[in-house]
């Protein structure tokens, strides 16, 4: 039987890279940070980003709580956001007041104006112009959240295929790394059988061979050949005046 293939899960430097990336001083930028952290610390499917609206937001106990009202086939859950995510969250509503947008998709459109461009046909684009009226407050499209966050990995020099969904592995990944129960983990991510939640188990059982494979071996013969560092150091004394190779012995023996 072939073994299952790991889900593709991101260092802590790797996320830290791109969510450092969006710049939010600028409207967009702060939408996409918040957007950002909602998948990689809360673990949201792309679809459940797109659904998100502002009556799914509620405070629980001082803690700003999601309301995951369809989910993956069609389970409910409740998602609750660490203190720095819900910050996130938080600025960018109160920001995205200032383009009149109260209340509706969590993650929408800002721009205004109008998007002209050729109509698609069949043969690919035609004569015919097409005119799309851009109105601040609608939801975001799954593909402009797929490209974002691919363009922002590709950015921050990540060099595996980083997806929405890599994002959801990594939240599932570093929690169950964290609290150490399968069962909790499941619950947050929405899944119906903790045997799809049980391969994020291996993710970690992979990274501890990784860590055991790094220690060194204490009773390993050195090997007569120098290493590059000594080798390196040998080459500096080599060319230095004979009169400071002098100095630095008598330092040394001094010792």
């Amino acid at each position: 039987m072939a073994a299952r293939k790991l889900p593709t899960v991101l260092t802590d430097e790797e996320l830290a890279a791109i969510l450092r990336l969006p710049n939010v001083q600028t409207p967009s930028g702060l939408r996409n940070k918040a957007m950002l952290k909602v998948m990689a610390y809360g673990g949201l499917r792309v679809g459940e980003v797109v659904g998100l609206r502002t009556r799914d937001l509620r405070r629980e106990d001082g803690r700003l709580v999601l309301e995951i009202r369809d989910g993956k086939g069609g389970r409910e859950r409740t998602v609750p956001l660490p203190d720095h995510a819900a910050e996130t969250l938080e600025t960018w509503l109160t920001r995205r007041k200032n383009f009149g947008i109260t209340n509706g998709p969590v993650f929408c459109t800002i721009a205004t104006g109008r998007n002209v461009h050729p109509k698609a046909t069949a043969a690919g684009l035609g004569d015919e112009i097409t005119v799309t009226e851009l109105k601040p407050g609608k939801p975001l499209n799954a593909r402009y959240i797929r490209a974002l966050v691919e363009r922002l990995a590709e950015k921050a020099g990540i060099e595996k295929r980083v997806t929405p969904h890599v994002l959801r592995h990594t939240a599932a990944t570093r929690m169950l790394k964290a609290i150490g129960d399968v069962r909790r983990v499941q619950e947050f991510l929405g899944h119906a059988n903790v045997g799809t939640t049980q391969i994020y188990t291996e993710v970690l059982a992979q990274d501890v061979a990784e860590a055991v494979d790094a220690v060194p071996d204490v009773e390993a013969e050195r090997s007569d050949q120098p290493s590059e560092a000594e080798a390196l150091a040998a080459h500096v004394l080599a060319a230095l005046p004979p009169e400071v190779r002098a100095a630095l012995a008598e330092i040394i023996e001094d010792a």
